[in-house]
């Protein structure tokens, strides 16, 4: 999943905490490679840990670590819009400021009510050429005022498909672990 991530390349906390993995699970199957274990620790504790290390808001409810980005989104759809009348067609840009793997926080000029579920794309190529763009669906889980006219909307990815959060796993992955290596 992970092949254009170069072990050599993480920073040494990753690496550190891939190989004590690796030896754990190593003993249990000697048969696992570094590369599935890096697949498999990426996907089971890489954002616990991250979150107990790095980031500036300790919430034991928050699952997913969060980084501050600037990268626009694509609005394609809304699927099931709560409270407004439904549009044929619908395409708006926002700008999501922040990102996990299990969502992001977008500034809006377009009001997306809470429980709406909407049709994403994000072109994660605009932040790194060896990645394409994602189509997701997401649910909007927080509408805030920044200003006037200006929204900030929280959501959850719903569902994404796999070639897509493949693309999205890589993104965070190396988003993060460069942002661990310059702090």
């Amino acid at each position: 999943m992970y092949n254009s991530i170069n072990y050599n390349e993480l920073s040494h906390d990753i690496k550190n905490e891939i190989d004590t993995y690796y030896s754990s699970l190593n003993s249990l199957t000697p048969s696992l490679t570094k590369e599935e274990a890096m697949t498999k620790w990426f996907n089971e504790k890489f954002d616990q840990w991250l979150i107990e290390r790095y980031s500036s808001v300790k919430e034991s409810s928050r699952k997913f670590f969060r980084f501050d980005i600037e990268i626009p989104v694509k609005v394609i759809d809304r699927i099931v819009e709560t409270g407004t009348p439904e549009s044929e067609e619908f395409d708006y840009i926002g700008t999501i400021v922040n990102i996990s793997r299990g969502g992001f926080y977008f500034k809006s000029r377009e009001p997306f009510n809470v429980s709406s579920i909407i049709k994403v794309n994000i072109d994660l190529s605009l932040i790194d050429k060896e990645l394409s763009s994602l189509d997701a669906l997401a649910m909007v889980l927080r509408k805030d005022i920044i200003e006037n006219d200006t929204y900030g909307i929280g959501v959850m990815f719903s569902s994404v498909y796999k070639e897509d959060k493949e693309n999205l796993d890589l993104f965070i992955f190396k988003n993060v672990a460069y942002y661990i290596a310059s702090q």
